[in-house]
């Protein structure tokens, strides 16, 4: 399962990005803290990422991919507040809640979890 998040991040990145050499400020700080994350450097990947969010409070891949370094750090209250955050800015996003639904299983809260998984079901990719 673990491995299938990673490819779907790695597939959002791509998408968010593109092809394009040219990224500004943010772009480039985002590159940078999904490295880190990929690196599991979490923690730097959080500072990062906290950049990014100062940058752009509406990166909805920003959020959600700091709550995926949170929930790497067993921090789920943590990873469950930014996933929350990416599914206010974007409701329809599959990824941020398939997230929220395993931070909340890992903390034992299974209606939750199900709740979220059968939302994300319901979203066309």
């Amino acid at each position: 399962m673990y491995r299938s998040f990673l490819f779907l991040l790695m597939l959002a990145g791509a998408g968010v990005f593109g092809c394009s050499s040219g990224l500004d400020a943010k772009g480039t700080a985002y590159v940078k803290g999904r490295e880190l994350f990929l690196n599991k450097d979490y923690d730097s990947a959080i500072e990062q990422l906290n950049k990014v969010i100062e940058m752009d409070e509406k990166f909805v891949d920003a959020y959600n991919l700091r709550g995926n370094c949170y929930a790497a750090l067993k921090k789920n209250d943590e990873a469950v507040k930014d996933f929350s955050k990416a599914i206010e800015i974007d409701p329809n996003n599959r990824g941020a809640l398939l997230n929220r639904g395993l931070a909340y299983k890992a903390m034992g809260k299974l209606p939750q979890s199900k709740a979220d998984a059968l939302k994300a079901s319901k979203i066309a990719d």
